[in-house]
């Protein structure tokens, strides 16, 4: 997923539109501003919506399998710490 929120070398924002123009944050509505400060926040993880939504699934099955906390199931909580962690460079890469 490209980036919508760019910023320039002086540190302002601008906002990436539907048909790909960059518009400056003084054109846009003020009541968005914030919306858009979000957004730039959230681009900045570097996690792509599809990921976030393991998460919560990838955390329940941590959760069942450390209710018998055996080698096996700690290596595969580690394994999925591991795979939550470096998820960003992955999808860098």
């Amino acid at each position: 997923m490209n980036r919508l929120i760019h910023k320039t070398a002086a540190g302002e924002m601008s906002l990436c539109d539907i048909n790909h123009r960059i518009v400056p944050l003084t054109e846009v509505p003020t009541e968005y501003l914030g919306c858009i400060h979000k957004l730039a926040d959230y681009e900045s993880t570097g996690y792509n919506p599809d990921f976030i939504d393991t998460i919560p699934h990838i955390l329940e099955d941590m959760k069942e399998r450390l209710a018998n906390p055996n080698a096996t199931n700690i290596k595969a909580c580690l394994y999925k710490i591991d795979y939550i962690l470096n998820a960003k460079e992955n999808a860098a890469s």
